[in-house]
């Protein structure tokens, strides 16, 4: 009897358009002058600036990027990388939205959008990708992109999503900028009551629009801030109450590795337990802030490294859901294979492995594992090729970019 085949689940992939105007096909006609706009002013910056707009935080564009758009060409990487199903983020920056996206010492584009333009730039993104989507819902969860400068729009497009079939939940945008309210506001309420009737998850993925200068040290002030600014709203939900009052709701937190969670979580429960918090835990969150983490949390853990896989205890084994980050330069493609036979072997059982490739993502973001059988089937990797023991000479050291999958000493390095 042939050995059964892994069901393997990215938490974390990226699509969108190849450029600014290709969009254009989801503006609605009341917007298109508006969008035109945008385009020539983001076209004139490319110029400017010399800005490949494919590429991603700078580098060039790399073969097999083709696959942000091409939704053919996207399933024979996911094919080659044995993945099943994938949860999508956008990628670069959406209609009438800062521009670049990425964070660092880019000078944007000075373009500052109204609250109904910033929801318009997000619905024309989400239509967008409900159509590359549409070929395969099942095997392809787009995360749809929100704007919290309206928050009565942010839930309508909640329900659109839904109807449309997203089935990756929202975006929540990372608190930064001094016109966004925190999210313990009570302003919010509608939209987290909308993430939990839609049964649509809440994610929160790594990285915040942020400009450091372009002095040397820009790079390090990115990455020693970015994923704290992305987490941020972790602790805003749970202290206001939010998955008390919605015990259903699923948080992912995504590309921002494990180390962080078991010692945020004891500082967040120490929190909880100062004396001049207990009215708050009385009146509002009867358990301890990692109770919740429990049972509505779960990490997106791209690029997961064996130094977090020997310590997924700690952060829990029921929580850490594997991601590739296709096809950004820090994830796992085009060494997906190799990087799970390094990350996995050590010591990993089989039911601790299918929970973290596949069976955690499933629970987070409800699907039935059924739907993707046949796909696993034909593409998904043996459990012992797996088990293969990985040699120096297979790692994909001293390469121009090297994944963070491979990361022997830190969070980062």
């Amino acid at each position: 009897m042939d050995e059964e085949r892994l069901t393997i689940v990215s938490a974390d992939c990226h699509a969108g358009a190849a450029r600014m105007a290709d969009y254009r096909p989801y503006v609605e006609a009341s917007r298109l002058a508006d969008f035109d706009d945008y385009v020539a002013r983001v076209e004139a910056y490319e110029v400017e600036r010399a800005v490949d707009p494919r590429a991603y935080g700078g580098a060039k564009a790399r073969p097999g990027e083709d696959g942000l758009w091409d939704i053919d060409a996207r399933e024979a990487y996911l094919d080659a990388d044995g993945i099943s199903a994938e949860v999508i983020y956008g990628q670069g920056s959406v209609p009438f939205g800062p521009y670049p996206a990425v964070a660092g010492a880019v000078r944007k584009l000075d373009y500052v959008a109204s609250p109904a333009l910033s929801a318009a730039g997000c619905h024309i993104y989400n239509r967008w990708l409900a159509d590359f989507c549409s070929k395969d819902p099942n095997r392809h969860l787009g995360v749809a992109k929100i704007s919290i400068d309206d928050i009565d729009a942010a839930v309508a497009e909640v329900e659109w999503a839904a109807r449309a079939g997203l089935k990756g939940g929202v975006h929540l945008p990372a608190l930064v900028g001094d016109h966004i309210l925190m999210y313990n506001d009570p302003a919010y309420e509608p939209l987290w009551a909308a993430c939990a009737a839609n049964e649509r998850v809440i994610n929160l993925h790594g990285g915040a629009n942020m400009i450091y200068g372009e002095g040397a040290e820009r790079t390090a002030l990115v990455l020693t801030e970015v994923d704290w600014l992305s987490r941020r709203a972790l602790w805003f939900l749970i202290f206001s109450g939010v998955f008390e009052r919605y015990p259903t709701l699923h948080l992912a937190l995504t590309e921002q590795r494990t180390h962080w969670v078991a010692p945020m979580l004891r500082e967040l429960d120490s929190v909880s337990d100062w004396k001049g918090n207990r009215a708050l835990r009385a009146e509002r969150m009867p358990r301890l802030p990692s109770e919740y983490f429990k049972s509505n949390c779960f990490v997106g853990a791209s690029f997961f490294s064996r130094l977090e896989c020997e310590a997924r205890e700690e952060t829990g084994v029921d929580k850490i859901m594997w991601g590739s980050d296709y096809p950004h330069q820090e994830g796992t493609w085009p060494w997906s294979g190799e990087s799970l036979r390094w990350t996995f072997g050590c010591g990993v059982s089989s039911d601790e492995l299918r929970a973290m490739l596949g069976g955690n993502a499933a629970r987070c973001y409800r699907l039935d594992l059924a739907d993707l059988q046949p796909t696993a089937e034909r593409i998904g990797p043996r459990e012992s090729d797996l088990r293969k023991p990985i040699t120096a000479e297979e790692l994909p050291l001293g390469q121009e970019v090297v994944s963070w999958a491979f990361r022997q000493a830190g969070a980062w390095h």
